[in-house]
């Protein structure tokens, strides 16, 4: 099934959807409980697939279902959890602040009609892409882990957890953030290729292609900080560099009070990056591409 260039935005479905969307309980729910209903309900949405056993792989924060073998589910969960703790970090969420409630139930359905047939018959919704409710109890994600040319699993993997990484920008807090696209997966990207560290040689090979693309574009021009937020097809690493200087670069311990401006208010109530370029010092976007530029060349 080839990928489609438009990203589902999150979509919060109605309250009668069977065993995705419940009214929040006013209770505390024990985590062991929750993560066991999850997977009932996890379970009675693939047999409605007709796989009465579905695989189904659980860590601190993820249940992994899908067809794929056990050891390839469990490589998929370690991808996640690695990629989730380097994001949390980054976006600055207190050791006791959620993106979800409970566990993430994440259906990994690499077949085409697999997933065509939960997106219908369990989310009576048309397929799409990654598709993500964090609200939702229990929160889930479904992707039908497709990628154009010859991805690897190592890439489909990290294209997953990329996309859950950049979700919590919107899931932090209030919520009530604006987070644009180019931000959210151009942050989740930066988080998944950080996630094996920074010596790694995944990173490496990112680090040599952005500078490249920042420094020595192939466009006839240098690149700009319009081309970062237009979201065109090709200035997917831009973004993804773009995201890293904010939240991991000189000015990484602030990210936080960036986002805090995205967030509506009286006096602002459609945010833009620039009012959080504002509270990070920066004047103008000249200001912040020349910021951005330097440290692509230093680190600095």
């Amino acid at each position: 099934m080839p990928l489609r260039v438009r990203v589902v935005s999150i979509v919060w479905l109605a309250v009668g959807l069977v065993g995705l969307t419940h009214a929040p309980s006013a209770v505390a729910q024990n985590p062991a409980d929750m993560a066991k209903k999850a997977k009932a309900i996890a379970i009675e949405n693939m047999k409605k697939l007709k796989i009465d056993k579905p695989t189904i792989v659980e860590t601190d924060n993820f249940l992994v279902v899908g067809t794929i073998p056990e050891a390839k589910a469990k490589t998929l969960a370690e991808t996640l959890e690695k990629t989730l703790k380097v994001a949390r970090a980054a976006a600055k969420f207190e050791a006791t602040e959620a993106a979800w409630k409970g566990k993430l139930t994440v259906y990994y359905l690499p077949d085409a009609d697999d997933y065509k047939a939960f997106m219908r018959r369990v989310l009576q919704l048309q397929p799409e892409t990654i598709h993500t409710n964090f609200r939702a109890e229990p929160p889930f994600v479904v992707d039908p882990a497709d990628l154009p040319g010859k991805p690897t699993e190592t890439d489909l993997y990290a294209h997953l957890a990329s996309r859950i990484a950049g979700e919590l920008l919107r899931a932090k807090g209030t919520g009530t953030q604006v987070i644009p696209e180019w931000l959210r997966d151009g942050f989740g990207r930066a988080a998944a290729v950080r996630a094996d560290g920074t010596t790694a040689a995944r990173y490496k090979t990112y680090r040599t292609q952005a500078r490249s693309a920042v420094l020595n574009p192939k466009i006839g021009r240098p690149s700009t900080l319009a081309d970062v937020m237009s979201g065109e097809k090709g200035t997917e690493i831009l973004a993804t560099s773009f995201a890293e200087f904010l939240a991991f670069g000189p000015k990484a311990a602030e990210f936080g009070k960036f986002l805090d401006a995205l967030r509506p208010s009286e006096e602002n109530p459609n945010p833009t990056p620039q009012v959080g370029f504002t509270a990070l010092g920066w004047k103008d976007d000249m200001t912040v591409e020349l910021a951005w530029k330097r440290w692509v060349q230093t680190g600095k």
